[in-house]
């Protein structure tokens, strides 16, 4: 196989989805900057008074700043809720499904070594991850096609009944030594 199976990560990928949580994190951090400059502009009396001279004038300021930084807390965590659902979303969407993918490929592989694998979607993330899994599993199901040969090889040469060619008896104990070397660490 020409295939390295070592290749270089996608950087620019993993760049452009930590871009994507820093819009989301900075989106929230702007609308929490407009939402102050809302409240420093409603904590104003009819007179048109502005905010430092609220400040200084506590009677005013407690009637007006509670109900406002209650509103515009609750606003806040709203809107941070929303952000850290949109992210756990993408993330769960994107990397756990291709996960419980990966474990159910292991499971059936355990139970059944020529099991085809479940490929997952052209849009999740772990794509080289996946290519890797492919190809070892094909890999693996190559030695166990090679084996399950050497072996019937092997059987058939020591058939009951069947006069013992030891030549190819040798030539089958080769074949099986062979592809028992090939996965010795």
């Amino acid at each position: 196989m020409a295939q390295n199976m070592h290749p270089v990560r996608n950087e620019p990928l993993v760049l452009f989805h930590v871009k994507w949580v820093a819009k989301i994190a900075l989106s929230v951090g702007a609308i929490a900057w407009v939402g102050l400059l809302l409240a420093i502009f409603l904590v104003t009396d009819e007179n048109g008074t502005d905010y430092a001279h609220i400040i200084s004038n506590h009677s005013l300021t407690r009637q007006n700043l509670g109900p406002a930084i209650l509103v515009f807390g609750l606003v806040m965590v709203v809107i941070a809720s929303i952000a850290t659902w949109f992210i756990a979303l993408y993330s769960s969407f994107r990397i756990a499904g291709p996960l419980f993918r990966f474990s159910q490929n292991l499971k059936s592989i355990i139970e059944n070594a020529f099991a085809v694998p479940m490929a997952i979607r052209q849009t999740d993330m772990l794509q080289l991850e996946w290519r890797e899994f492919d190809a070892s599993q094909a890999k693996l199901r190559e030695h166990y096609g090679n084996l399950r040969e050497a072996l019937d090889q092997c059987e058939q040469t020591l058939q009951p009944g069947a006069e013992l060619d030891t030549a190819s008896l040798r030539q089958a104990l080769a074949r099986l030594q062979e592809v028992e070397r090939r996965v010795q660490l």
